[in-house]
């Protein structure tokens, strides 16, 4: 990857993160001949010409002008662009039914909705004898022409799309890559995999994948193995050492954005930014940027390897990383304006761990689990003695219990308030643990911890007969009068959740929604505290969330963030949607389609012993017969 000296450097140690600005080479796109080689796909950006009908790309009179050519720039302005001719059309709505429309381009619907209006209104007028209730309910159905009217025009054109593409958060084409790696072309799938998620590595292992729950594969045998599939492009994808590009304009001075934090939203929008040309520097306390993908995944799940690939492919956009900077320490909004910059986008997290009533410190024996993954992940691990008891039953409390059987654990306990059914932990990685030898304890409550000598030696626990929220939303434990029993432990590991901690936001700061479905919002300040556009989204706003979804949060804020500081650019925007998608045959089903094929896996027995990546990449004679088990339903909606 490029420095900002031109010379090559390698990315692994705490140091290189520390205040370095990473810069590729220009390169100016290839000519029409080239443009979709696959190497200039995963440098300049997907293009819809790929799996285009059109024989002759980009020649054609229908390609002139066409959406689908686009490089990466010009194709997230022209997505900014569509959404605000989608919230104008909202508005010129409410002015009479089907203006929006016809300001859209969708002639035929705004004539259907411009001509309900007057024909309800002549119907009322033709046989108006005086008020009477048929009247009124007349003149009811006008107001409702006029709200669905503003309501179809504010959403917009939608077309159908597959199951697995509705399911997931970032709105990925599946089926596209997935008939991508099918024709041998993982180079392409994963550049548009990057299209929309540039964690593709990571999403291609520790992905809770709701796109196969609702694959139509379901119906007929088991999912396709898309996560699988993802990671087999991503892999491949990334061994060609293709630096990407970020395609500035010529001339066109980009604006300056901050970003804080380094996790999965505020890499997602600092990408984001830098495919459009402008200048970002991300900010994280942390030496490394990665975030929870960094510090608290294991490294048998996601290897540090796997993660610099992601992070290489980001920051190769020509992005500043400032590591070991505490926001509002170290620095702060009104420091960030005194420094030139434009916006400031605030996508830190849930750092916070969230500990019981009556846990002590380290030296008692009691963890918390990001503190205890953070410290494995940086090679200085704590030290476990005795029997090890893990409170939590999510993906976080799994991989606590897995860590410690790594690190020499002779009896580790997971125990958690939830039933075995209904923990919110991925039933797999249940599975996993319990058959590298962990032991399950569900149902049960903390009451009180036991310690004797200034360490921890137990606990007094009740048996939970059902779980309940309250008005807030908070998790209420039914416990059983009478059930008290005791639980042994000379190690806590506490793994009950993690909250944003945000003491540098004033606390009259007003927040404004941007985007609610994405949790995206505007921080307006008030008095003289600043003026410096600042936004916040990802967990920090949502709570703990997945990584996936993290990434749709950021991507959507920075495209909001750069249509509101460069008004004028995205206006420029001015395309047609002309792509078709490719016919393809549809195949009868087979009876060896409805067996879902499995990457290598580790065996129990091994994986305890060592921290090597449990689960390995498919083969190309794998990935290729996973992808032909698709439906296609993409092209049949």
């Amino acid at each position: 990857m490029g420095g900002g000296s031109g010379g090559q450097i390698r990315l692994g140690t705490p140091s290189l993160f520390h205040s370095v600005a990473f810069f590729p080479p220009r390169v100016k796109n290839s000519p029409v001949m080239d443009f979709l080689r696959p190497e200039n796909l995963l440098r300049f950006g997907y293009k819809d010409c790929v799996l285009c009908e059109v024989e002759r790309k980009g020649e054609e009179k229908r390609c002139d002008r066409c959406s689908g050519r686009l490089g990466q720039r010009d194709r997230l302005l022209w997505e900014i662009h569509k959404d605000r001719i989608r919230r104008t059309a909202g508005m010129l709505s409410l002015l009479y039914p089907g203006l929006g429309h016809f300001y859209a381009g969708r002639v035929a619907y705004g004539i259907f909705w411009a001509s309900l209006l007057p024909l309800s209104l002549g119907l009322v007028l033709n046989v108006w004898s005086g008020v009477t209730f048929g009247h009124a309910f007349l003149l009811a159905e006008a107001g409702m022409i006029w709200w669905l009217a503003w309501l179809d025009a504010r959403r917009g054109p939608r077309e159908p799309v597959a199951p697995c593409e509705g399911a997931c958060p970032s709105r990925i084409h599946v089926p596209d890559y997935i008939a991508l790696v099918r024709e041998n072309r993982p180079l392409e799938a994963l550049a548009l995999v990057h299209d929309k998620l540039p964690f593709a590595a990571f999403c291609g292992r520790a992905c809770p994948h709701p796109c196969e729950q609702k694959c139509v594969r379901n119906e007929y045998g088991a999912p396709i193995s898309i996560m699988a599939i993802k990671r087999y492009a991503a892999d491949i994808g990334y061994e060609a050492g293709i630096a990407p590009s970020s395609e500035v304009g010529e001339g066109v001075p980009g604006p300056k954005v901050a970003v804080v934090g380094a996790g999965a939203a505020g890499l997602s929008a600092a990408n984001t930014l830098a495919r459009m040309g402008a200048r970002v520097t991300v900010i994280d306390s942390n030496e490394e940027p990665g975030g929870m993908m960094r510090y608290g995944v294991t490294e048998f799940r996601f290897p540090h390897e796997s993660l610099l690939s992601d992070v290489k492919c980001i920051f190769a956009r020509g992005i500043h990383f400032r590591g070991g900077v505490t926001f509002g320490r170290d620095a702060s909004f009104a420091s960030l304006e005194a420094e030139g910059f434009d916006a400031v986008l605030v996508a830190v997290g849930t750092w916070e761990a969230l500990r019981l009533p009556g846990a002590g410190g380290e030296d008692q024996g009691f963890h918390d689990a990001l503190s205890f993954l953070t410290r494995v992940r940086k090679k200085r691990p704590p030290h476990l003695h005795g029997r090890v008891v893990v409170i939590g039953g999510g993906n976080v409390a799994i991989d606590v219990a897995r860590t410690a059987l790594r690190m020499g654990s002779q009896e580790v306990t997971i125990v958690c308030i939830e039933s075995r059914e209904t923990m919110p932990a991925f039933p797999w990685e249940i599975g996993e643990a319990v058959e590298e030898g962990a032991k399950l304890l569900p149902g049960t409550a903390v009451k009180r911890f036991v310690l004797k000598d200034g360490q921890v030696t137990g606990f007094e626990a009740l048996r939970v007969e059902r779980v309940d929220l309250d008005p807030k939303g908070r998790v209420v434990p039914r416990t059983v009068s009478g059930s008290e029993f005791e639980v042994a432990a000379d190690t806590v590991i506490m793994a009950i959740g993690s909250r944003a901690e945000l003491p540098f936001i004033p606390p009259t700061a007003v927040r404004k929604a941007v985007d609610e479905k994405h949790h995206v919002f505007r921080l307006i300040f008030k008095g003289g505290e600043s003026k410096i556009a600042a936004y916040a989204c990802g967990d920090c706003v949502r709570g703990p969330g997945t990584v996936v979804e993290a990434s749709a949060s950021g991507r959507v804020a920075a495209l909001n963030i750069y249509g509101n500081l460069c008004v004028e650019e995205v206006g420029k925007a001015r395309y047609r949607d002309n792509y078709r998608r490719r016919f393809e045959r549809q195949e009868p089903d087979r009876p060896e389609w409805r067996t879902r094929r499995q990457a290598e896996r580790l065996l129990p027995g091994k994986s305890r012993g060592n921290f090597e990546e449990v689960e390995k990449r498919f083969t190309e004679d794998c990935a290729r017969h996973e992808s032909e088990r698709c439906a296609r339903c993409n092209l049949w909606l």
